[in-house]
């Protein structure tokens, strides 16, 4: 025969101890019922924070021996040089930039003026500043010194030509000094 499990019925004749509609009873239900859900998803939501720090602190741990890394590398000797050189190449450039667009170039001047030197005077100094130039040479034949002398003061390019000579042993001083005639 087959025999079977069935609860007994009861009859509960006891009331129950609080009664639903008192607030602290709706408080109680709702903190046994909905609460302990509430907490089991904040603790997962706290364990989860916590195991995603240790991720965090590894990847953090890796970037910061790479950027060490990176460093260290920077701060070799070469890196350095090679960083220093670099930098004075842009600032060349930059200035090289400003100067080629706001200054007049004097090229063709100079190379005239020096070309125009005989080749039996040596040129020592040569200077330009604005429209004045100022020439220092030597030279042992003080004939030549008249000629170039004269070829500049008949040269209309130039004005207000000045010539010093000194003699030192041997050899003849000439500071020549003119201003640059500009064309109008």
């Amino acid at each position: 025969m087959a025999i079977s499990k069935k609860q007994p019925k009861s009859i509960n004749l006891l009331d129950p101890v609080y009664s639903p509609h008192d607030t602290f009873s709706k408080a109680y239900d709702w903190m046994v019922n909905i609460g302990k859900y509430l907490l089991i998803f904040v603790e997962i939501i706290v364990l989860g924070v916590f195991f995603s720090r240790f991720i965090l602190d590894r990847k953090n741990n890796n970037l910061t021996e790479e950027i060490e890394n990176q460093l260290a590398l920077l701060r070799t000797e070469p890196w350095k040089t090679n960083n220093i050189i670099f930098a004075n190449y842009q600032k060349l450039l930059s200035d090289i930039k400003i100067v080629k667009n706001g200054q007049k170039l004097n090229s063709s001047v100079v190379s005239e003026i020096v070309s125009g030197v005989p080749i039996t005077l040596s040129l020592k100094s040569f200077s330009l500043n604005g429209e004045k130039v100022f020439l220092n040479f030597t030279t042992s034949n003080l004939g030549e010194v008249k000629i170039y002398e004269s070829s500049l003061k008949e040269n209309s390019n130039y004005s207000d030509v000045r010539f010093s000579i000194s003699k030192e042993d041997t050899e003849i001083s000439v500071n020549a000094t003119f201003k640059l005639v500009t064309p109008k």
